[in-house]
């Protein structure tokens, strides 16, 4: 049958046929293959994120989401804040049994509404 090769989990630049076949090639790949991982870990690190033009959440200042389904609008006041804030302000609300209220301006939301138009 065909023999599937595996990269080598640090630098992907090699592929084997077996663990033995890794294991004996390693002293020969081992410098470039630190080299070429401590490449990708500082590509990632210094990835920018990708820009959105919704700008930013007006409460915790993140870029907004391309997703809509990780933001919400509120009715009241019109604006756009992330998933994450919206969620702090409800499992802040459920804890301290309050009324549910638009996180950014505090504007009471009726029961059967919840807050976002997605």
């Amino acid at each position: 049958g065909d023999i599937k090769l595996k990269n080598c989990n640090a630098c992907y630049l090699v592929k084997y046929c077996s663990i033995k076949c890794q294991k004996d090639h390693r002293p020969k790949h081992k410098r470039a293959c630190k080299k070429q991982a401590a490449e990708l870990r500082d590509e990632l690190l210094f990835k920018q994120p990708e820009s959105t033009n919704l700008g930013e959440c007006p409460i915790c200042s993140l870029p907004l989401p391309l997703d809509p389904a990780k933001s919400c609008a509120g009715t009241c006041c019109s604006k756009t804040i992330c998933g994450g804030c919206n969620y702090a302000n409800q499992k802040r609300e459920l804890e301290e049994r309050r009324d549910h209220k638009c996180p950014f301006c505090r504007t009471p939301i009726p029961d059967t509404d919840e807050g976002c138009d997605k």
